[in-house]
């Protein structure tokens, strides 16, 4: 039998802890393992499904690390003069090889030229049209010179299934003429809102209706992810409505995130459904904003019922949907890293849940400072805006006082920037 729906009370001994919830979360949603090609331009912030071995040497051939001259090494001596018979550049290599008394004029990345070995760099010459005097003897051969492979050598390995792709990792591919990734498919999220009273965006409201900011905000915090959205847009408050659109994302997505109506009210279909036709994980969290909270399946999808508030909403979201995303697509699904602060005025908090208060964190000449953000009722958006990190209070806590040190959260840690 499913767990009754929330009630009312601070103190629930049938709500989960976030610790509990979200150990849950992870056991249920498994890395996809369903792979795809994608080309190289695609590929960021993708995760390999297989290694990826160095087709070449990078560099290909011995090459100058700075302007200068090449020369042979029993000619480095100072005060020695040579003649200059050649230039070296990148993309134009001098084909000929370095005779005794000889020097070539080379430019970053360009090929060593046969004979040379090591490369004086220009300000250590005094060059006189076609010979240069050397400033500066007993270099040793491989001055100044990049060996073939110092980079990537031709066969090595160079990333391991489960890598994510970054930038760097997009430049090491590309320098191996490597146009063509297998990855792991992106999840799939679908996600929708309920309610009558919501209006879209670019529609004037009537009595009793708002705009529905819940679906993009929820578009946006995906946006940082890898995955394919699926926006079902608003439905109805009904229970069929409610049941079509759960049907169709259970079939279709590997995700479900909705918002609103997983509380008791009458209207509260979404309840109902899953009770009915899905599996429930929980329904509540030990938390504050966010505690009408239902986690189950829905056909094949992972279901996240989100409360309806919208800073309810990117606060759970954060805090166990993202983490679920990170690891359906293969990524490091890590905790976030929290730090201590010193707090610069009073909170004040009920015994309960544990408390995520927006705040705002910066250095004083003392280290890290906190203090509140707006107003903390989970309809005030706006202080999200405001905000920067949340100040994490204790379930047990009753509050904290000006002075005292407190663990607080990083918006940078949750809320990646796109």
């Amino acid at each position: 039998m499913p767990e009754a729906a929330p009630g009312c009370d601070e103190f629930d001994p049938n709500a989960k802890t976030l610790e509990q919830a979200r150990a849950a979360v992870l056991e249920a949603c498994r890395t996809i393992t369903q792979s795809e090609q994608v080309t190289l331009e695609d590929a960021l912030g993708r995760t390999l499904a297989q290694p990826v071995h160095a087709r070449i040497d990078v560099p290909p051939a011995a090459v100058s690390a700075m302007d200068g001259y090449a020369l042979r090494a029993a000619d480095a001596t100072d005060g020695a003069c040579l003649a200059l018979v050649g230039t070296s550049a990148a993309g134009h290599p001098w084909d000929g090889e370095l005779q005794p008394g000889q020097c070539v004029r080379i430019l970053t990345g360009a090929v060593v030229p046969a004979g040379a070995e090591l490369v004086i760099m220009q300000e250590q010459v005094q060059r006189d049209d076609e010979s240069i005097t050397l400033r500066n003897g007993g270099l040793t051969p491989g001055h100044n010179i990049r060996g073939p492979g110092s980079d990537t050598a031709a066969g090595s390995p160079l990333y391991a299934s489960g890598q994510r792709i970054g930038a760097a990792e997009v430049g090491v591919l590309a320098s191996q003429g490597i146009a063509r990734v297998s990855v792991l498919r992106r999840p799939r999220v679908a996600f929708f809102s309920t309610g009558d009273e919501l209006v879209p965006i670019d529609q004037s409201l009537g009595p009793g209706q708002i705009h529905d900011s819940n679906r993009h905000t929820l578009r946006a915090l995906l946006s940082a992810y890898p995955v394919e959205v699926l926006d079902y847009g608003v439905i109805r408050d009904t229970e069929a409505e409610v049941s079509r659109a759960l049907t169709r994302a259970g079939a279709d997505a590997d995700m479900i995130i909705t918002t609103g109506g997983v509380s008791v009210g009458d209207a509260d279909h979404v309840t109902r459904v899953l009770q009915a036709s899905g599996q429930v994980g929980f329904w509540k969290l030990a938390i504050k904003p966010g505690r009408p909270l239902a986690f189950g399946q829905f056909g094949r999808a992972h279901f996240f019922g989100l409360p309806g508030n919208p800073v309810a909403v990117m606060t759970t979201f954060a805090l166990l949907v993202r983490p679920a995303l990170l690891q359906l697509a293969g990524r490091d699904a890590t905790e976030p890293q929290t730090v201590n602060a010193r707090l610069l005025e009073d909170l004040s908090k009920t015994p309960g849940r544990k408390d995520f208060q927006r705040a705002l964190l910066e250095t004083d000449d003392r280290g890290w400072v906190v203090r509140a953000a707006g107003g903390q009722g989970s309809h005030q958006l706006r202080a999200m805006s405001e905000a920067n990190a949340y100040v994490v209070l204790p379930r047990e806590s009753t509050g904290a006082r000006a002075g005292d040190w407190v663990e607080v959260l990083p918006f940078r840690e949750i809320f990646p920037e796109v």
